[in-house]
């Protein structure tokens, strides 16, 4: 029950294993080398012909950034005469991702700039030459580094206008690693989203120490903690009210407070200032090796100073309610609280704002006179007709064998300018010809007309000369004063067409900023002038015309929005407001 079953192996099974197993071992010999023992140490020495190895500068990492200061400094000075526009796109862009192409313009484009040139190119050739400008090449001293960043920025801002948000970063950067003294950056309206606190803080103090303070509503709203936008006067008809008063509140108090009590807003609640530090030319290839990574920069917390910000938010709260007042706004901000004066001083600026800004509505909804162009004209024609009647251009002889013998008149008038005549000279011997004869043949219409009938000849040559010339004289006069009685009515009869014709307000305001150079040019190009006369005109004033004609239109494009003068000649539809005028 207990036996057990012992099974031995099969002897051919055996034969094969040992067979099997010495052709192994004879397979490990045969490939292993039987001249050397196995437990031999095996070592391969170099051979001294070859060269040392540094591992820390054969093997180093070479960042982007390294690399491009290299091929910068490489290529520093190099520039192609002429080269083709090839257009160049990148994010980051460097000399690894331009082909030859657009290689070959960069550096012809490059040579341009530094010459102040500025052709037409691509956005990304002008990251490539400010990232070199940041790492110190194309300059020898930093001011002059500067200097170039902010030439062509000024020349290629008004095409790329996102250069603004990058430079003025770099810059301030620039001037922090140099220790430069900057001029002020230009004022910003509206503080960009990408704009750095360090900026930021820096803008607001600026604004809050011009003279007089100068806040725009997109600058004092990060200002102030009350969500004004969810007011419902702001969302209904407060809103450009709101825009437009509220700054101008926050001036008015601060400038109160600087004559009161000797101390602006920011005086009174001035915040003090802390260290933080900066990142250097972040968005930029910059290698950090060459000036560090971050820099210490002290910063006033304008914008984070609780009192500063609770005052603010007061006054613009008052200033809500104020205009709520005025408007006729239902329901009031509770809580607020300012000085009384204060409150006062905004009470009486709000309410006279706004009764001028009624006034000046009312102003603008009554009718404008218009001047009747085409009557004017008429009547200047007319005008100019009557003056011709009255002009005698050129007496003819008269005799006592030609008679009465009508004066005739020029066939062709002589063309006059205006304020001037062309009237012919007049011999003195022919001048008293005419007298003698025309008081002869007035002297001879004289008697006949006083001759009774029935009188004899004799009576008529015994009569008394003086009385007859007295008497001739007298019906002369009779007739001048009928022509002249015939002219005052046609003038009245003018002045009556035009009563009421005042030239607008607009017009009477640029009269008024005309100078007296400016009056007299404008009279010689109605006059038709020549340009000799205008250069004397110009030179009296210490001037020269183009520059008066300049100034003409100036004034006009303020007052009528339109030029007065184009290509040294009046414009035809200003002519009869400017003869109204002159």
């Amino acid at each position: 029950m207990n036996d057990r079953t012992v099974k031995y192996d099969d002897p051919m099974n055996h034969k094969q294993r040992t067979i099997r197993e010495q052709q192994i071992a004879f397979a490990e010999i045969d490939l292993g080398q039987p001249d050397r023992k196995l437990t031999e140490a095996f070592v391969v020495v170099p051979e001294s012909s070859e060269r040392e190895v540094d591992w820390r500068q054969d093997f180093r990492y070479v960042s982007r950034e390294q690399q491009f200061v290299q091929q910068a400094r490489e290529m520093e000075w190099k520039a192609e005469e002429s080269a083709e526009f090839v257009p160049f796109q990148a994010y980051w862009p460097t000399y690894e991702q331009m082909h030859p192409g657009q290689l070959r313009w960069y550096l012809y484009w490059r040579a341009e700039v530094r010459s102040a040139r500025y052709p037409e190119t691509d956005l990304s050739y002008l990251f490539v030459y400010l990232y070199e400008l940041i790492h110190g090449i194309g300059w020898r001293e930093p001011a002059q580094g500067y200097e170039l960043m902010r030439s062509v920025w000024l020349a290629y801002r008004d095409r790329y206008p996102k250069l603004d948000m990058y430079i003025r970063e770099w810059q301030y950067d620039y001037g922090l690693v140099f220790g430069l003294e900057l001029p002020p950056a230009e004022p910003l309206q509206k503080l960009p989203r990408t704009l750095s606190e360090e900026l930021r803080e820096q803008e607001w103090k600026r604004r809050f120490t011009a003279e007089p303070l100068a806040l725009t509503w997109d600058m004092l709203l990060p200002l102030i903690d009350y969500d004004i936008e969810k007011s419902r006067f702001y969302k209904g008809q407060g809103r450009k009210d709101l825009q437009a008063y509220a700054p101008k509140v926050v001036a008015l108090v601060d400038g109160y407070l600087a004559k009161t009590e000797g101390a602006r807003l920011l005086e009174r609640f001035m915040p003090r200032e802390k260290k933080v530090s900066r990142h250097l030319f972040r968005t930029a290839v910059y290698n950090h090796e060459l000036y560090g990574r971050t820099i210490p920069v002290s910063v006033l917390p304008v914008s984070g100073h609780l009192p500063l910000r609770s005052y603010l938010t007061q006054l613009v709260r008052l200033t809500e309610n104020r205009l709520r007042e005025f408007t006729g706004f239902k329901g009031k901000l509770r809580g607020i609280t300012v000085e009384p004066e204060v409150d006062q001083l905004i009470y009486r600026f709000l309410h006279n704002e706004l009764e001028q800004r009624r006034a000046e509505e009312a102003k603008a909804r009554l009718p404008k006179v218009k001047i009747n162009k085409a009557k004017l004209s008429r009547l200047q024609r007319e005008s100019d007709e009557v003056r011709d009647m009255l002009i005698i251009e050129e007496l003819p002889l008269v005799t006592r064998e030609r008679g009465l013998e009508a004066f005739e008149p020029s066939p062709e008038p002589a063309k006059r300018s205006r304020g001037t005549s062309n009237r012919k000279a007049v011999d003195p011997r022919q001048a008293e010809m005419v007298f003698e004869g025309f008081m002869d043949l007035e002297s001879a219409s004289v008697q006949a007309k006083l001759q009774k009938p029935g009188d004899s000849e004799d009576s008529r040559a015994s009569s008394d000369p003086v009385e007859s010339y007295s008497d001739g004289m007298a019906i002369t006069s009779d007739l001048s004063m009928l022509e002249n009685e015939t002219l005052s009515e046609k003038l009245n009869d003018a002045l009556m067409e035009n009563e009421g014709m005042e030239l607008p307000q607009e017009w009477q305001e640029l009269l008024s900023r005309l100078s007296e150079a400016h009056k007299k040019m404008l009279s010689a190009l109605l006059d038709g002038e020549e340009a000799a006369v205008r250069v004397g005109i110009a030179e009296q004033a210490g001037s020269m015309p183009e520059l008066l004609l300049d100034e003409i239109n100036e004034i006009s494009m303020e007052w009528i929005g339109d030029l007065l003068i184009d290509s040294d000649e009046i414009a035809e539809e200003y002519r009869a407001e400017l003869l109204s005028m002159l």
